[in-house]
């Protein structure tokens, strides 16, 4: 074996050694699951797989009276905030959103106005849309008008 095929082949070997080991690294990495801001039902957001999944979010919440206040600009603005604020903290933006299911409490009045508000906040993504549904739904709290779920790429 002349010096140039034998270092080529040590080469080859330790080049696909690196190969295996970084893949077992790169599984393994994947393979974590991180919760963020966990209460007794769920997590606000969790991580897996270098994918962001991020519970409903609705606007903000009167400590004092534990209602929503606001139309459903205002709190679709509140809620569209609090996600761009979770996905900061995993290290994304909206550009990296991949789907959106929106739920309304009644799609018949609020959808057109809702849409507004979420056309401006999508602007800023050029082509870069995500999937979305948006459906009527009662929900939790009467006072809630508008709550948002996003799926998001890292």
């Amino acid at each position: 074996m002349t010096t140039n095929s034998f270092n080529l082949a040590t080469l080859a070997f330790v080049s696909g050694v690196s190969g295996i080991l970084l893949g077992l690294a790169v599984r393994h990495k994947t393979n974590e699951i991180k919760y963020f801001n966990t209460s007794l039902r769920a997590s606000a957001m969790v991580i897996h797989n270098d994918t962001v999944y991020l519970s409903g979010q609705v606007g903000k919440i009167n400590q004092e009276s534990q209602a929503l206040d606001g139309d459903i600009q205002q709190q679709t603005r509140e809620t569209l905030d609090k996600i761009d604020k979770l996905l900061a903290e995993a290290g994304t933006d909206k550009t990296k959103i991949l789907s959106t299911q929106i739920w309304l409490k009644d799609i018949k009045n609020d959808f057109a106005p809702m849409n507004e508000i979420w056309n401006n906040y999508m602007k800023s993504c050029g082509d870069t849309k995500t999937v979305r549904a948006c459906v009527e739904s009662a929900m939790a709290r009467p006072s809630i008008l508008v709550e948002i779920q996003v799926v998001a790429t890292l």
